[in-house]
């Protein structure tokens, strides 16, 4: 992956807005979104478009989530839960319940079989991914931002609630209008 460790300075100014820092990262974790994304590629129901998006969504909840006072390394940090989110995205995928919601068909089947290989689509994705921050800056109120972060970072409802000092229905108000706001074009 890495030949240097990232630093935890870089990710806390990522997280704090730093657009520079966040492509730094971006580039740095996108052959990692890459492989593990290919994993399950042919294994389940989801395009690779669709697994590399999950896992950049992932890479973002662990810039968000990752403690960086902890000990531990972002590298690993940041694998864990671009992994986690490929899986619980293949899972809530296939999931019964969701049987209708699957059916769907992917409006813009283009072939990105070199994905990451190619330098467009590198900056194409870095700039998805600075419109959703961008988005998330905007659109969402602060208390709707940091709900959103902790539940992107893997907290449940009852560890956010308990971090924010507010009821669990106060949390999925506010994630449901998180999504609300962020699905509008």
């Amino acid at each position: 992956m890495n030949k240097a460790p990232i630093k935890s300075d870089l990710v806390y100014a990522a997280r704090y807005g730093d657009k520079a820092a966040m492509n730094e990262l971006i580039s740095a974790f996108a052959p990692t979104v890459e492989s593990i994304a290919t994993g399950y590629v042919g294994r389940c129901p989801m395009t690779r478009s669709d697994l590399i998006q999950e896992g950049m969504i992932g890479l973002l909840g662990a810039v968000y989530g990752f403690d960086t006072n902890a000990e531990a390394r972002f590298e690993t940090f940041a694998s864990v839960c671009i992994s986690n989110r490929i899986k619980s995205a293949v899972h809530a995928q296939l999931r019964k319940k969701h049987i209708p919601l699957n059916g769907y068909v992917d409006i813009d089947e283009v072939d990105i079989s070199d994905c990451l290989s190619d330098p467009q689509t590198i900056m194409d994705m870095r700039e998805r991914f600075e419109e959703l921050n961008e988005s998330i800056e905007k659109k969402l109120t602060p208390l709707e931002k940091d709900v959103l972060r902790l539940h992107i970072g893997g907290h449940n409802y009852s560890s956010i609630a308990e971090v924010l000092s507010i009821s669990v229905k106060s949390v999925d108000n506010a994630l449901q209008r998180a999504r609300k706001k962020l699905k509008e074009k």
